[in-house]
């Protein structure tokens, strides 16, 4: 099962990418990709994402049965923000 959501940017595709890039390998998150599209990984969850004018899109494809979707995307909003 995957899950996808929207986020409005609020800074610039590039330093949205730099920052989740430092944040994701401070988590020990595997983390590829640069302003247009990339993925990530680590800790159970995989998903990619897409930047589309203002708008990122990412998309959940696994994640842990435990962890519920409203915590997963809480803490990827904060990782994306």
């Amino acid at each position: 099962m995957s899950k996808s959501f929207e986020i409005n940017l609020k800074i610039a595709p590039d330093e949205l990418i730099a920052h989740a890039r430092e944040a994701a390998h401070n988590h020990g998150i595997r983390f590829v990709g640069d302003e247009r599209a990339g993925r990530f990984v680590g800790h159970g969850i995989e998903g990619n994402y897409r930047i589309n004018g203002e708008t990122l899109l990412v998309s959940i494809v696994k994640k842990p049965f435990i962890l519920p979707w409203g915590l997963i995307e809480s803490k990827l909003r904060s990782f994306f923000a």
